[in-house]
């Protein structure tokens, strides 16, 4: 009997590692962006995908952000295990302001070539003109989900003394919409004050994931200077229960509460 009760925790043990502990997976496309601005303000900004994973991903679509502007990059329609490409953007008009400046490029793809699982990934970087100015504005996202759609609660706080007239962007990667966050948005933020505000998100239907980066950018002028900064972040959405990658831990767990049923009914009819 003990010797029954071993082999069925040890089985058990194996199906409970297929359970799912998060909602992460791991990110076979790794992206980096490369900067270089001249005394003159002009932008040479480069984008490096690589697929460190070991299966191909496909229609991989690349978007870079600056400064207010969305620049679509050529499709990469398939992309191998370890293979990298590094794409070239030169049409950004010349920065004006001495300062910092954010870059963001939101890569989208496909795990099949026809069908599957829509990734996005979001990576961020900046670059600075003539001095590295530090941005007095903070802040964090925190993500609350219900049964349809996403909460994002957006926190700032201005850490100066001076007012911050705020120009702001959220960057979601695609396949997340909002109705309440369209384009820029912007507001005084007086010294020392703090501002909280929620966002609400909505997936679209053919999106697998349940966990995505967002990015809230801000930037203020002040001085003839461009000041910036970034809050990275991540939404939650409830899983799609009823979708594929959901199915093996559901099958693993109803095999589980029958081994169980069958087991105590076993020691149940010996007594």
């Amino acid at each position: 009997m003990a010797y029954n009760l071993k082999l069925l925790i040890m089985f058990l043990a194996v199906l409970a590692g297929l359970m799912p502990t998060g909602y992460a997976h791991a990110q076979p496309l790794e992206v980096s962006i490369q900067s270089q601005v001249d005394d003159a303000g002009n932008i040479k900004l480069a984008l490096t995908l690589k697929n460190s994973g070991s299966q191909p991903v496909y229609h991989v679509h690349p978007m870079f952000h600056f400064h207010h502007s969305m620049s679509m990059m050529s499709k990469i329609m398939r992309l191998d295990p370890g293979q990298s490409i590094t794409l070239e953007n030169d049409k950004h008009p010349p920065v004006m302001r001495v300062g910092r400046y954010p870059l963001t490029a939101m890569v989208e793809y496909w795990t099949h070539p026809n069908s599957g699982t829509r990734q996005s990934v979001l990576a961020t970087d900046s670059f600075f003109f003539k001095e590295p100015v530090v941005s007095k504005v903070e802040g964090s996202l925190e993500s609350a989900t219900d049964s349809d759609s996403s909460i994002l609660k957006v926190f700032l706080q201005n850490r100066s003394q001076s007012l911050k007239n705020l120009r702001m962007m959220l960057l979601l990667p695609p396949g997340i919409e909002t109705e309440d966050f369209s384009g820029t948005m912007g507001f005084t933020l007086y010294g020392g004050e703090e501002k909280n505000f929620e966002v609400r998100l909505f997936r679209r239907g053919d999106q697998g994931q349940d966990r995505f980066p967002v990015r809230l950018m801000i930037e203020y002028g002040e001085m003839l200077k461009h000041y910036s900064g970034e809050i990275n972040g991540t939404v939650r959405f409830s899983p799609t229960w009823y979708s594929a990658k959901y199915m093996l831990h559901f099958t693993a767990l109803a095999f589980m509460v029958l081994i169980l049923l069958g087991y105590y009914y076993r020691i149940y009819n010996q007594k």
